[in-house]
């Protein structure tokens, strides 16, 4: 007898079921539709394209050679998953400054009804290099949706070590008195989550983990972190694509948490974001979208949000890295075909202070992620691409280094010995973390064997030996807290392992 041949879209479906089952949509027109159906300047990247976890289409208008390297996927340092020097990560608004009002929601201490997960420790041989398995519960995201850096360095004040913000199917034994909530699902097809609560931890050494609240907002997404005066801010945005509300959550203690709504305009009603935070010397600055309409937020305190109506910066305000320094703050980030970095005392009125080379030949260059080097003085480690793709420019890695933060100076070319995703500051020298991939094959990085390398000068790295096989990962976080490294990666199924070191060996 004849088997009845099945339809494309049935084994495709099924193949996704079984490499994602909580990432598939339920049918390939689902898939299509959740992606062409997006506002303008709304596509969702692809999990593992970058450091960025969010880039919106339009936001930096880059030339060729940045659109090539960005397509690539040489385009790999990041927003956010570096950690920046100053504890962080439209053309001008003339709407009038306007001041967000704190919605006061608290969320009490974690419950002991919670379920607690069980973790495994494995020391790797030789190696002062921790594999934790279990540390959380398993993450959940829309269908499609990227996960965010999840564990953040806490280096600020009396906060020391780490904080992970994991979302989570909710449990009847919430964090909210009088909430049972459930995770909702998705009926038909691979299932995905319609509603979660973000879990909060806390560990002082990256190994060890105690849950101590949920953020008061349920679907509640996290993408960067700041402390400022006493508080540990949180940033990102609640619900789901096309009607997420950007929103900010403060505390003191990791138990009490308030929740905030920025202020957006009026026409912009559709979807906000905030997508980093930084702290300087007269508070918090926080950026992000409001629709297509580029915004920045400036707080205090991290409850009461004020708009910036901001000017000296292309229409769009093209954002890389934002971080704090002794007199204000700073932006990395890119013209049409070169690194740029701006200034500015306010968070409002910018300056662009420095201009990175241009093209030369079909060579472009950019800054990376950036850290303050054991001597004194920085360093990025950064890209450098070409529009032909030759072999071998998708591993090689720009070194720059700077004595200001403000001026930068190209210092080495380096072979990039892996897929080096995200970069931290450790014990003695530098963590890059990626995937174990030597050659050009980006479908093959994005979900290939978890890569760790070390180095002391940030030129010559080596390669964290006897890690386990851990394949289909995609590399969240690589966060410092000058003792400890921690590197957060997750599979496609929601689960996390965590790499945590205690010096480069």
């Amino acid at each position: 007898m004849t088997e009845k041949r099945r339809d494309a879209e049935g084994v495709i479906r099924e193949w996704l079921a079984d490499s994602a089952p909580n990432r598939a949509p339920a049918s390939l027109k689902e898939a299509l539709d959740s992606t062409t159906s997006q506002p303008p300047g709304r596509a969702t990247p692809w999990p593992g394209s970058g450091g960025h976890r969010l880039l919106f289409a339009g936001r930096v208008a880059a030339a060729a050679a940045i659109l090539a390297i960005a397509v690539s996927g040489v385009y790999l340092y990041g927003n956010g998953r570096g950690t920046s020097p100053g504890q962080g990560t439209g053309g001008p608004s003339t709407s009038p400054v306007s001041k967000a009002s704190a919605t006061g929601t608290a969320s009490p201490s974690a419950s002991t009804a919670s379920p607690r997960p069980l973790s495994t420790i494995v020391q790797l041989p030789g190696s002062s290099w921790r594999l934790v398995s279990g540390a959380f519960p398993q993450m959940v995201s829309p269908a499609w949706a990227p996960f965010q850096p999840t564990v953040f360095e806490l280096t600020g004040g009396a906060s020391v070590g780490f904080v992970a913000f994991v979302p989570s199917a909710a449990v009847m034994a919430s964090h909210r008195p009088g909430n049972a909530i459930l995770a909702a699902f998705t009926t038909a097809g691979p299932t995905a989550p319609t509603s979660w609560e973000t879990r909060v931890y806390q560990s002082s050494d990256g190994v060890q983990w105690a849950e101590r609240s949920a953020l008061p907002s349920d679907t509640a997404t996290v993408t960067a972190v700041a402390e400022s005066g006493g508080s540990i801010v949180a940033v990102g945005w609640t619900g789901e694509t096309p009607t997420e509300r950007a929103t900010m959550w403060t505390t003191t203690d990791l138990e009490t948490w308030r929740s905030a709504e920025p202020p957006i305009p009026a026409q912009s009603d559709t979807y906000s974001e905030v997508s980093g935070v930084a702290a300087g010397p007269s508070g918090l600055l926080a950026w992000g979208n409001a629709g297509t309409t580029s915004m920045f937020w400036s707080s205090r305190d991290g409850v009461a949000w004020t708009s910036l109506a901001w000017s000296g910066l292309p229409a769009e305000a093209p954002v890389e890295e934002l971080f704090g320094v002794s007199d204000g703050w700073a932006i990395m980030g890119y013209l049409s075909d070169r690194a740029a970095i701006w200034h500015s005392s306010d968070g409002a009125r910018w300056t662009r202070i420095w201009t990175g080379p241009g093209m030369s030949g079909q060579e472009g260059y950019g800054l990376g992620p950036i850290f303050k080097t054991p001597a004194g003085g920085y360093i990025s480690f950064g890209t450098l691409g070409a529009t032909g793709n030759p072999p071998g420019a998708p591993n090689d890695m720009l070194v720059s280094t700077s004595q200001d933060l403000l001026h930068w100076t190209i210092s080495d070319l380096v072979h990039r010995p892996g897929w080096m995703y995200s970069f931290a500051a450790g014990p003695g020298g530098f963590v890059g973390a990626g995937q174990q991939v030597t050659g050009d094959n980006y479908g093959e990085a994005q979900y290939g064997s978890l890569g760790v390398w070390t180095s002391q000068d940030g030129r010559s790295w080596e390669a964290v030996a006897n890690i386990p096989s851990v394949n289909s990962i995609e590399v969240l976080s690589v966060v410092g807290d000058g003792a400890h490294v921690v590197i957060a990666a997750v599979d496609q199924k929601g689960n996390l392992q965590l790499l945590v070191g205690s010096g480069l060996k």
